[in-house]
């Protein structure tokens, strides 16, 4: 049986900013296993995915499902580079631009999840197929976190579609500006 993904406890805290959550949803996240007050180090993907599902059914009430997966994956990052891990990491996506940060697009997700796997395949000038595997958030989320990713690292006109998606292999993006 596969291990079960880990998340840093900076996603949690990413999506705590994100939210702002209330009692309520602060009461919910600490029944799925998350002290918003306490939090550890890591917690299991379960914990974060049941978090997550909170923040979607209050937030992003109204939206349609992928949309509202793709506006999560973007307001999660945007308030990743919020965090103090998070400004050291928006800052070197600054200082690399967009054509060294999708080369170390599977070392930045590893980062805050683990296992991963990842891979980044170059495909022509400012293209790029990124293949997730064993990842276990949506794919439209990963989608709007490469998006502001790619927009901090000075890609203007960053676009990522989801090219392939398997519910049982995993899913592929297509990433470019």
């Amino acid at each position: 049986m596969p291990t079960e993904v880990t998340v840093q406890s900076t996603l949690f805290e990413s999506l705590v900013r994100c939210a702002k959550p209330d009692a309520a949803q602060r009461a919910e996240f600490l029944a799925l296993g998350f002290d918003v007050d306490k939090p550890r180090a890591t917690y299991p993907s379960s914990v974060f995915m049941g978090c997550q599902a909170v923040v979607l059914r209050t937030k992003y009430a109204g939206l349609a499902p992928n949309t509202a997966f793709r506006e999560l994956g973007r307001d999660l990052v945007r308030s990743y580079f919020d965090t103090l891990v998070g400004k050291v990491v928006g800052m070197a996506l600054k200082v690399a631009g967009p054509e060294r940060a999708m080369k170390r697009v599977a070392l930045s997700f590893s980062s805050v999840m683990d296992p991963v796997d990842i891979q980044v395949e170059f495909m022509a000038a400012q293209q790029y197929r990124v293949r997730f595997r064993g990842y276990p958030f949506p794919a439209e989320s990963a989608a709007g976190t490469c998006e502001v990713a790619l927009q901090q690292a000075g890609a203007a006109s960053a676009r990522v579609e989801v090219e392939r998606y398997d519910s049982l292999e995993g899913f592929d993006l297509r990433v470019g500006w």
